[in-house]
């Protein structure tokens, strides 16, 4: 990497590793009981946390719209990755005002000011990420036309829809996990010679995004049920919030299968099947 790429990638971190660090911190202020008042507001703690892991977020996703590959310097890489920084928003950050803008507006100017002095260095020194691009609106509608004419897709898909064919099954996402993994997985996608992944949600304010099969997690999150397919889209892997992972496309079912001693056990079943059967 050159150090435009570098300091892209720098920023790309930073935004990664203080968004997990507030967010873990607001989660044990949640279980502390110290993140809502008696009336159902949030307490001050509160207002001073949870904005900052939610303009990262934003600040990300947008960095992301670009691989860092086109800049011709450093001072280029810089001035737009600050615009990023300053501008992003996203629908959980917009027309906020108060404590929110306050705590908001104090996170970026702590990027910023980092960003500051690598740049000043001159040597930034970080490892390479694996690819992630932020889709551009028209990807993401034109991904989304192509992937529900040739599977089928509405809100919902199978198993909370009737849409089953031969080729697709539905399993258990904790069984799935414990029993197959993604690794496993990943290493049934790459022997195919897929490299590049596309990521859909359900949300239309969540980002969605084209990235190395290294960065790939179908897992429901807090982005909604996904969907993750290959350009050709022969396959495609469905994780719903009902705890279910699909796996669709006769060669990669085939071969799922294969590795998973008694998958016929680990169908998906709703949760009342499961606590009936002691699943």
């Amino acid at each position: 990497m050159n150090q435009a790429e570098q300091l892209h990638t720098l920023a790309r971190r930073y935004c990664m590793i203080m968004s997990r660090y507030w967010g873990r911190t607001y989660s044990r202020l949640m279980n502390a009981g110290r993140d809502r008042t008696e009336d159902g507001g949030y307490t001050l703690e509160a207002e001073k946390l949870f904005p900052r892991y939610l303009v990262l977020d934003a600040i990300l996703a947008q960095l992301e719209q670009s691989d860092g590959t086109e800049f011709a310097a450093m001072e280029e890489a810089h001035k737009n990755i600050l615009s990023a920084v300053w501008n992003a928003q996203s629908l959980f950050t917009e027309n906020k005002e108060g404590i929110f803008q306050q705590t908001a507006a104090a996170e970026r100017q702590a990027l910023a000011d980092y960003l500051d002095r690598k740049a000043v260095e001159g040597k930034v020194g970080v490892s390479k990420l694996p690819y992630r691009r932020t889709l551009s609106k028209v990807e993401r509608t034109l991904l989304w036309e192509d992937l529900r004419e040739k599977w089928g897709i509405r809100d919902l898909w199978y198993p909370l829809s009737d849409a089953k064919t031969a080729d697709i099954e539905a399993f258990m996402a904790d069984y799935f996990a414990a029993e197959v993994g993604i690794e496993a997985l990943k290493a049934i996608l790459s022997a195919q010679g897929i490299k590049r992944i596309f990521e859909l949600r359900e949300f239309d304010h969540s980002p969605e995004y084209q990235l190395d099969i290294e960065g790939f997690n179908p897992a429901y999150s807090i982005n909604g049920e996904g969907y993750w397919f290959a350009a050709d889209m022969d396959w495609v892997i469905y994780a719903s919030h009902e705890n279910s992972i699909t796996i669709a496309g006769e060669w990669l079912l085939d071969r799922t299968k294969k590795i998973w001693p008694g998958w016929e056990e680990r169908r998906w079943l709703d949760w009342q099947e499961r606590l009936r059967r002691g699943l």
